[in-house]
């Protein structure tokens, strides 16, 4: 029998999603199942980096949505402001990610447990008072005045990525759909890549046990700073193909429906697990399409499915499966023997 080593299996399952995940258009899905299926793998672009920093290497940061953020607004206001193209911005969108994380990383650098769930926070929220209180006229029209972000309102109208253009009419749904795919995959096979090398180590050694890390050599700021990097970096990312693929951007995107949405992803699909992003994220869309006709229940029922993940199945529905397929393997070989 050829032995594959983990990384390896997960460099397949993912090739074998992405060719799943690509044909999908091809089979004559509604516009609105794509447009929705382009939000979920943004959102599991981003869970997938949170993962990396809270769920692999422990440190309690819940702001990762103002990296998300900071993505995003480049995206709008270079579009806005100067006529540049979401394609041209997209790498401005990771870099201002990259930078709002090393802003949260060495916030935090000498701070752990709840410390840093407050600062990382409060990173969020002040960004999210910032904006929403952006009223002053920065732009005219004839009719109207607007504030250089957008205010509470956000901002429109900053330019997309072209597909009507490209694909044809109606070829926007699918060349949203297949970018969002790729930023997923970009951010997959980064996590893959970094789980499974040393540095992926060394961040499970900095969470399992901090002393022990450092006794070992393993410098902690240095460490906690790269995760943050790298982190960022992908998180703007997937905000600025957010911006170009939904057309609007706006300070709602820190709020705490959201924060709870991803964070219900994680949590349910298995923190610190590879493919519990992947997971989670189907199994809250799950959720979410079938509860449209109760819009203020939302996130109590994401509320309610944490809380009965946790009890049921702390390690997510990854640790479920990882146990799982052992035991099935048992079975299977017993009754062959």
């Amino acid at each position: 029998m050829i032995s594959i080593s983990p990384q390896k299996q997960d460099y397949l399952i993912l090739a074998a999603m992405t060719l799943a995940l690509a044909l999908l258009p091809l089979t004559g899905r509604s516009n609105y199942f794509l447009g929705q299926g382009t939000l979920y793998l943004i959102w599991a672009a981003v869970v997938t980096q949170w993962n990396i920093v809270l769920g692999v290497a422990g440190i309690m940061s819940i702001g990762n949505l103002a990296l998300f953020a900071a993505g995003g607004y480049a995206v709008a206001l270079l579009g806005l402001y100067f006529d540049i193209s979401p394609w041209a911005s997209l790498p401005v969108g990771a870099l201002a990610g990259l930078g709002m994380a090393l802003l949260m990383g060495l916030s935090t650098l000498r701070l752990r447990g709840a410390y840093t769930v407050v600062v990382t926070l409060s990173i969020s929220m002040v960004m999210y008072q910032l904006i929403v209180t952006d009223v002053g006229c920065f732009r005219r029209t004839a009719s109207a005045c607007y504030s250089l972000t957008g205010g509470s309102r956000g901002l429109t109208r900053f330019g997309d990525f072209g597909f009507n253009a490209m694909l044809g009419y109606g070829g926007a749904a699918w060349g949203n759909f297949l970018l969002a795919l790729a930023v997923l995959v970009l951010c997959m096979a980064a996590a893959i890549t970094v789980i499974h090398s040393p540095y992926g180590r060394a961040f499970q050694a900095l969470r399992d046990n901090e002393q022990a890390a450092r006794a070992r050599g393993i410098r902690i700021e240095k460490f906690q700073l790269i995760v943050f990097a790298a982190a960022g970096f992908f998180t703007g990312l997937a905000g600025a193909v957010y911006a170009g693929t939904q057309r609007t951007f706006g300070p709602q995107i820190l709020g705490f429906p959201t924060l709870l949405f991803l964070l219900s992803i994680m949590i349910v699909g298995g923190r610190g697990r590879i493919w519990g992003p992947v997971l989670g994220t189907i199994c809250l869309a799950f959720v979410q399409e079938n509860t449209t006709g109760l819009a203020e229940w939302q996130s109590s029922t994401y509320a309610l499915l944490l809380i009965v993940i946790l009890i049921m199945a702390p390690e997510g529905l990854a640790g479920g499966l990882s146990r799982l397929v052992p035991w099935l393997k048992g079975r299977v070989g017993g009754r062959t023997a």
